[in-house]
């Protein structure tokens, strides 16, 4: 039994909550106290080492509360890179870190996630992880010919075990936590105001309290059960799109949990004194988006801008935009897992949000239609429409199984694949209409 395994499952059973939400949770408050001491504290040593060093020994205590021995795997990541680059050329070297990244989690994710529903564990943490060191790697090996050099094996430990970004994000890089260390990310004596940092960690709150009750009355449970399947189809519809609203509420509030211990410390500074810089999600566009890509550029925008700078652009030399597309969202699947249900939902977001909506805007058909009702009655609809795209295709990351999602897809007569694929057609032949 781990030193805090005691203390953490007797609150996980009193509170009747899985012990890694619990470990989670109490990690995330862990760094916001933390994040305060370096706020009064830390911030005031000037020497680099000895902020490094007690920033590791922070990052340690959390690592080893959360996951107990398991947060070995997270230095071996780091040592994993550590070693390539100390021991290789760097351009081989970048990819064989790519490779041992990906593979590690991906191994990760088989040995402890192949179950019915998903479980917190060191995988978990392992996923920012793994895009710290990837993205560190290639930073490198891109770097080289401008004289870069490979950071000390306590720098790399500490940007992996960082506490404002270690748990879940959001995704920072190797530059700003060094500047950061050196205390030259910002004016460390115009910091930014508690208030800032105070105000996100109030809307993580506001969204976990939100979260918890909705997802007892919306659980995925009932999207299996007869009472379900005799709703009338608008209701199974409305139903379906409230599950996966408050569902993904869960993920807005450790974000912004995670997110004010780093305005705390000033580390979100975008260089306009501003505190946005590592904003992970736009809560009122998500909201009021009345776009599928729209809706896309809201949710887990630190990730979206990493796998733009390394994926993405990396695939420019395959000549063909949408195959680059394709290539990154595959990469975000095996990423998030081993299961099928992730690969449906990225080909989803794929399929909507960059060949759908796309190609709609061109649409003589859907122009005309969309003047022939009042713009107030429109938005409402287009409103709706996102909503209900956005819970269908959050089914196949929650449930996982093929068997499962087709079980819920079927409940609904596949109504947004059958919408994406007409509209697909009419674009195809509207768009070419208006050409001629």
């Amino acid at each position: 039994m781990g030193l805090f395994e005691g203390p953490v499952n007797y609150v996980a059973a009193t509170l009747e909550l899985p012990s890694g939400a619990v470990r989670m949770l109490s990690g995330l408050f862990f760094c916001q106290i933390f994040s305060l001491l370096h706020r009064v504290l830390i911030s005031k040593i000037k020497n680099p080492d000895t902020r490094l060093l007690i920033h590791l020994f922070l990052g340690i205590f959390v690592s080893y509360f959360v996951w107990d021995v398991s947060c070995i795997h997270h230095i071996a990541s780091a040592l994993g890179l550590y070693l390539l680059f100390f021991t290789l050329p760097w351009g081989l070297a970048a990819k064989l870190n790519f490779v041992y990244q990906l593979g590690y989690i991906t191994v990760g994710y088989y040995l402890n996630n192949m179950v019915e529903d998903y479980t917190i564990n060191w995988t978990t943490t392992m996923a920012p992880v793994t895009l710290k060191m990837i993205g560190l790697g290639f930073d490198l090996n891109d770097n080289k010919e401008n004289g870069a050099k490979l950071p000390g094996i306590f720098k790399v430990f500490g940007h992996v075990l960082f506490i404002g970004t270690y748990l879940v994000g959001p995704m920072d890089d190797f530059k700003r936590f060094e500047a950061f260390i050196n205390g030259s990310l910002f004016d460390e004596g115009k910091g930014p105001d508690l208030k800032v940092g105070l105000k996100r960690m109030a809307l993580g709150l506001l969204f976990l309290a939100i979260s918890v009750p909705s997802i007892s009355i919306f659980s995925t449970d009932t999207l299996f059960t007869d009472w379900y399947l005799e709703l009338p189809l608008v209701l199974r519809i409305a139903y379906i799109s409230a599950w996966g609203h408050f569902n993904l509420y869960r993920y807005m509030a450790v974000w912004c949990i995670a997110e004010s211990s780093c305005i705390y410390m000033g580390y979100t500074y975008n260089g306009e004194d501003r505190w946005d810089g590592l904003r992970n999600f736009a809560t009122r566009s998500f909201h009021t988006s009345l776009t599928v890509q729209g809706l896309i550029d809201t949710w887990n925008i630190r990730t979206s801008l990493w796998c733009s700078k390394h994926i993405y652009k990396r695939c420019k030399f395959l000549g063909n935009k949408r195959l680059s597309q394709l290539l990154t969202m595959l990469f975000l699947a095996v990423w998030h897992g081993v299961h099928v249900g992730y690969f449906v939902f990225f080909f989803q977001e794929f399929l909507y949000g960059m060949v759908m909506e796309k190609g709609a805007s061109r649409n003589v058909l859907l122009q005309r239609l969309n003047r022939v009702f009042p713009r107030g009655v429109t938005v409402v609809l287009r409103w709706s429409f996102i909503k209900v795209f956005m819970s269908f295709t959050f089914v196949s990351f929650e449930v996982f199984y093929l068997n499962k999602i087709l079980y819920v897809y079927g409940s609904v007569y596949f109504i947004c694949p059958i919408v994406a694929l007409i509209v697909i057609i009419s674009n195809y032949q509207f768009a070419e209409r208006k050409e001629e």
